[in-house]
């Protein structure tokens, strides 16, 4: 009896393994990257990934206004709330990048937060870079008119957090300028509970085709890897755009922009 059951476990195994290759091989096939210096020009929006953090530190004042300095018409950055409640603006779960350590931007009042070098891990060119605030971002680029894509990272359980980024988004005139961004559909939802006309952007790791009825939203940001014609069919039927993250190359872009996606998150915004 047991070797039958594990004679059918293993079948089951190798069936699902069989299914995913199968759907692996047909997504290869449906969509290939195109070379690294294809002869196109790329149209689609080219959103810059935590600012141009292809030649800066990224995250970093430094990085927006190279952005900026390069061309970029968009901006891509990352809100998490430190431990006192400050609004900062960095990626990692963990500190390890700038101190080694494992702890995250929630363990670390903002005051201890200043005395790392948001930089230096980068290059020495850019050492005494520090973790900018939120507020410090818009200073610097509301006096760009960039467009913002403000993904909300970690802030915790409670909304607050929410409704401080979303009051300093409004209290500057800012909110058509800005797209409010996520894995996490229930910070979404609160930043439409404020202002259901305050376009979201839905975030995967994985592009179903499912996402519009699943997350109902504006925009979609789908790691590129996974994006298929049939989930971009499926979006742009239900009236959402799609972004694609993290091209590398103009090969890549050129491939997503035939795809049909709308724009790319891109950490190298020269690339033309």
């Amino acid at each position: 009896m047991r070797g039958k059951l594990f004679s059918r476990r293993v079948g089951r195994t190798v069936a699902v393994s069989m299914v995913a290759l199968l759907c692996s091989f047909a997504f290869l096939n449906e969509f290939n990257y195109l070379p690294a210096d294809a002869d196109e020009d790329i149209v689609v929006q080219v959103v810059a990934h935590r600012g141009y953090s292809g030649a800066y530190p990224e995250n970093t004042l430094s990085a927006f206004a190279g952005a900026y300095a390069h061309g970029a018409k968009t901006v891509e950055f990352d809100v998490r709330t430190t431990k006192d409640g400050e609004l900062v603006i960095y990626h990692d779960d963990t500190l390890e990048k700038l101190d080694g350590s494992e702890t995250s931007i929630a363990d670390h009042t903002y005051e201890e937060l200043m005395e790392l070098d948001a930089g230096e891990w980068y290059s020495e060119e850019f050492a005494r870079e520090r973790i900018p605030t939120l507020e410090q971002v818009l200073d610097l680029l509301q006096s760009t008119n960039m467009r913002m894509f403000c993904e909300l990272k970690e802030l915790g359980t409670n909304p607050e957090a929410i409704y401080q980024v979303y009051d300093m988004f409004q209290n500057r005139g800012l909110l058509d300028k800005v797209i409010f961004l996520s894995f996490n559909y229930d910070y979404l939802s609160v930043i439409k509970e404020i202002n259901p006309d305050q376009p979201i952007m839905k975030l995967e790791s994985f592009g179903k085709s499912t996402l519009p009825t699943k997350y109902p939203a504006e925009y979609y940001g789908i790691n590129m890897k996974t994006l298929t014609p049939r989930t971009v069919r499926a979006i742009h039927e239900a009236g959402g755009k799609v972004y694609s993250y993290a091209p590398e190359t103009k090969g890549q872009m050129l491939s997503l922009q035939r795809l049909g996606v709308d724009g790319v998150i891109t950490d190298y915004v020269e690339i033309n």
